[in-house]
């Protein structure tokens, strides 16, 4: 077998196994069948005539030429992965940047502030894709991630902190602020089915516990809650860094003015292909100003 011989997807099929520690988890991150993982790492085993992974009942582990060949491999890719970048740069096309985040975070937060980006004079094609599964971010099909929690995940930088805190439509409110925290009782409670503690969490730190509604309606993310919350189907829990541009576009209106402290918060993860791109490290940066103020601890 000729070096011509050895296919590119046998090469990123070997990365994929070395990066994810299993032919099932490598082929996931592919998209393609365990048959083909196991076919292309046979395939360059036969080539180079050395074992280059172990195979062990759960998890890989890569051989002493394993290592060594993944360096060359790991170089080889990233070498074709810039030179696509640079053609595209020679073009005239924008570079393109792929950012992965939580859906409610993209639609409330990020895309109405996307048509800022010409202000920082960043010339980028977006591609967004949502998700709120870990292992969807842990595949790192993407150049930024934007994702909720603890910041957990190699390289994660804190965006924003998080509070709770509880909204109305100003109609459902009648224009007229609640007068005692007893007042939610007389509204609709709305409820995220995906976060369904936060209505109890909210209310612990307010010393409302022994609150209740008559009428509760749940639903099925924080998205189509907020959504309920516009319409006027009741008054929702909702995350301070979601409904900051609601609130100030008149959308929604705190219903009592009181917020919960969160210890999670959304952080921005860059993958070691934002570090091969220019635009994803410029766009990173202008997250990162963007969202200065909402690092500060939110006061209860």
């Amino acid at each position: 077998m000729s070096m011509s011989d050895i296919s590119i997807a046998a090469l990123q099929a070997f990365r994929a196994v070395a990066r994810c520690g299993s032919f099932t988890a490598a082929a996931d991150d592919l998209g393609c069948a365990q048959s083909a993982v196991s076919r292309h790492i046979a395939s360059l085993e036969k080539h180079l005539r050395q074992t280059l992974v172990l195979r062990g009942h759960r998890h890989i582990q890569l051989t002493a030429a394993g290592e060594l060949y993944l360096e060359t491999v790991t170089r080889a890719l990233d070498e074709l992965e810039q030179g696509a970048m640079r053609v595209a740069r020679a073009s005239g096309a924008p570079p393109t940047v792929k950012i992965l985040a939580m859906p409610s975070f993209a639609a409330r937060w990020l895309v109405p502030r996307l048509t800022r980006l010409h202000l920082a004079r960043i010339d980028v094609e977006i591609e967004l894709a949502t998700s709120i599964w870990d292992a969807d971010f842990r595949k790192e099909r993407f150049d930024l991630g934007i994702h909720y929690g603890d910041g957990a995940w190699p390289g994660a930088r804190l965006l924003m902190h998080d509070s709770l805190v509880p909204v109305a439509s100003p109609s459902l409110l009648g224009g007229t602020p609640l007068r005692q925290i007893s007042d939610l009782e007389r509204f609709a409670w709305l409820h995220d089915s995906l976060r369904s503690s936060k209505w109890p969490q909210w209310l612990a730190a307010c010393h409302g516990e022994g609150l209740a509604s008559a009428r509760h309606m749940k639903l099925q993310d924080t998205e189509t809650t907020l959504t309920a919350a516009q319409a006027g189907l009741g008054i929702a829990i909702g995350h301070a860094c979601l409904i900051e541009h609601d609130l100030r576009e008149g959308r929604l209106v705190e219903a009592w003015p009181r917020h919960a402290p969160l210890a999670a918060g959304y952080h921005l993860i860059q993958t070691q292909r934002s570090a091969r791109n220019p635009a994803a490290r410029a766009l990173a940066e202008w997250l990162m100003d963007q969202t200065a103020s909402f690092r500060s601890p939110v006061a209860s």
